[in-house]
């Protein structure tokens, strides 16, 4: 997984994990109402970049379990491919 390039900037990617806690931060700190309109902008920005990641990961592990859960079931579906990313090519 890609790392973050500093506080404010992500380069890309990160795991769940990784993006959930850095997303809880960044709502403490936009609650904490400390920081100057240009922080809390680029905050805000930063949480959005977030939150499409977190949304993201939750997707493919939806299409996932959904597979698991078809083949359990003997349904058939279209098989699951992820790019490079991690993220589902067939959406």
């Amino acid at each position: 997984m890609t790392k973050l390039q500093s506080d404010d900037h992500i380069e890309e990617e990160l795991s769940f994990e990784v993006a959930i806690g850095k997303l809880e931060e960044t709502v403490r700190a936009l609650e904490a109402g400390e920081l100057s309109l240009d922080d809390a902008i680029a905050k805000f920005q930063l949480g959005m970049q977030l939150v499409r990641i977190c949304r993201d990961r939750l997707q493919v592990a939806e299409h996932k379990v959904e597979k698991v859960l078809a083949t359990e079931q003997g349904i058939e579906i279209n098989p699951f491919a992820v790019d490079t990313r991690g993220m589902d090519v067939n959406d």
